[in-house]
């Protein structure tokens, strides 16, 4: 159930669209049905001058004999061809057939001929017209009796008038089933990409693909590169502090370690946010902090944090630069900036010097972090964590998929990498944003 209610909430806008898709295609639908309309008339049929009740009850049983042929005399063409002529109308005989319906009440001489319309009016003057020719045809068809007149005679009963109340479509049963039929194809489509991509949406999604622990689950807000830290208790501060504590945790297992890379499964500002946050809060608890950007092909850790970006790593690496003409102070830490790196940023980054510039600077400071390149597909992040002591993977919630983890983790550990765990990151959109605001609100309420 966790697991459903996680895929909702990161796929809600597919699933919305697919809903408001699925009304407007109801409304859409409900405006192309025809509606109909049905007019009756009713006829009667008698023998024309019974003189006496024998001659009335013979006649009554001719009468009767003789609807069915009459039945099939209402759809033939004698009635309908001056039908068309009359009212003008585009069609055939035949089609006008089919929208005719005539029932005759067993052991009786009353015939209803129904006719079916897209308007009230016209089905009304077609069923009345029909009756009139109908009128024609059976005085002509009619036995004769004397003085040359037709036994039989047809009186109207009950003529086709329009109808009152209009037939209408009910739009809202359509865009209902629409709004159903929308939901049911986007929870489809959800359905095939998730098991196509298998995206890591929880702690246990992490930990069952990659065999790894998950240090922390991070929340930061919409796309900003980075969630300052709060220390008055929001989400994100909370999880970079539940991660500074289980990296120390970490790094005194094993003997003191001085240096952590960082490093995003693929390319994004993850691992960058994860490691500003972090060196921040280090740096809160007074510890001498260094913050590297090694990630030479974006270099935006100076931009994140209003520093210059050169000169930095990249000159160190090079031998342009010394430690010290990069070395720049902001937020109670030190930080180098990546620097310009001359040509492939790859080839720069291999150089024998990062290893031992990690390894010599690291002693200075209680902490050095590191801010890696993509584990895959290149090979920034797996150089930087063969050069650094240990290295947390960034995966973010919902677009990191399993393979792609799997595969970032066996990069890590084939280039000599020692992985100490995985950092879990969502990023809230604004509506949740929103919600979370409101929520807030409503509770420092009731308080």
């Amino acid at each position: 159930m966790e697991s459903i209610w996680n895929l909702a909430r990161a796929r809600w806008i597919l699933l919305i669209a697919g809903v408001l898709l699925g009304v407007i295609g109801g409304a859409v639908y409900a405006e192309t049905i025809a509606v109909e309309h049905r007019s009756t008339a009713v006829v009667y049929f008698a023998v024309d001058r019974a003189k006496t009740a024998s001659d009335y009850t013979a006649g009554s049983s001719f009468a009767q004999s003789v609807m069915p042929s009459f039945a099939q005399i209402v759809k033939s063409p004698v009635v309908l061809d001056p039908v068309i002529e009359e009212l003008d109308l585009q069609t055939t005989p035949r089609n006008l057939a089919s929208r005719i319906q005539v029932d005759v009440p067993s052991n009786t001489t009353v015939m209803n001929v129904t006719v079916t319309d897209t308007t009230s009016l016209r089905a009304a003057m077609t069923a009345n017209a029909v009756v009139r020719r109908l009128d024609e045809a059976v005085r002509t068809l009619s036995p004769r009796g004397e003085e040359d007149n037709p036994a039989m005679r047809m009186s109207s009963v009950s003529p086709a008038v329009v109808s009152e109340k209009q037939s209408t479509v009910n739009r809202v049963t359509f865009e209902l089933l629409g709004a159903l039929g929308g939901l049911l194809v986007a929870v489809a489509v959800v359905g095939i990409w998730e098991s196509v991509t298998r995206p890591v949406r929880s702690v246990s999604d992490v930990e069952n693909a990659s065999l790894t622990p998950v240090l922390a689950a991070i929340t930061f807000d919409g796309k900003r590169a980075v969630a300052p830290v709060d220390p008055h208790g929001s989400e994100s501060a909370a999880g970079t502090l539940v991660l500074h504590t289980n990296i120390a945790a970490a790094c005194g297992k094993r003997g003191g370690v001085k240096s952590v890379a960082v490093v995003p499964v693929t390319a994004s500002d993850d691992a960058r946010a994860v490691a500003v946050d972090l060196a921040s809060v280090m740096a809160r608890a007074r510890d001498r902090i260094l913050l590297v950007d090694a990630d030479l092909r974006s270099a935006s850790v100076a931009g994140m944090l209003g520093v210059e970006s050169a000169p930095g790593l990249a000159e160190i690496l090079v031998g342009s630069a010394e430690f010290g003409q990069t070395l720049q102070a902001r937020l109670g830490l030190d930080f180098v900036a990546a620097g310009r790196a001359e040509g492939n940023a790859a080839e720069v980054l291999v150089s024998s010097r990062l290893k031992p510039f990690l390894k010599v600077e690291s002693t200075r400071y209680k902490m050095l972090l590191a801010v890696g390149g993509a584990a895959i597909p290149v090979a920034d992040g797996a150089t930087l964590a063969a050069a650094a002591e240990v290295t947390v993977l960034v995966a973010r919630r919902g677009r990191t998929t399993r393979r792609d983890l799997v595969a970032a983790v066996d990069r890590l550990s084939s280039a000599g990498g020692i992985l100490a765990g995985v950092v879990l990151v969502q990023r809230r959109s604004g509506l949740a944003r929103v919600l979370m605001r409101r929520k807030k609100r409503i509770q420092d309420g009731r308080s």
